[in-house]
């Protein structure tokens, strides 16, 4: 038996919260051991922020309002933008 059957079998004995504690485990070695990230799919990053839905602590995270009116701070979205992986770029 191959290690994919063992582990298989194997988490088919624990409860269901341990089994998304496998999971997790398992989604933080593949994020590990990728040599490049910047490839990664749109729908591979919207199900990696899946797990931010229930964030208590910033519930705005999935939405932002902006009214008419309102000043942004441009320098901060860039940074914020750049430190999440963004590439700025100008168009003329």
């Amino acid at each position: 038996m191959n290690t994919i059957d063992l582990v298989t079998q194997k988490i088919h004995l624990l409860p269901p919260k341990q089994q998304e504690e496998v999971l997790d485990f398992v989604e933080f070695l593949i994020t590990k051991y990728q040599v490049d990230n910047s490839h990664k799919s749109a729908e591979q990053l919207a199900i990696e922020r899946m797990k931010d839905l229930d964030d208590p602590d910033n519930p705005d995270k999935w939405e932002t309002v902006v009214d008419i009116g309102d000043e942004i701070d441009e320098d901060a979205l860039n940074e914020w933008l750049e430190k999440r992986g963004y590439k700025k770029t100008v168009s003329n």
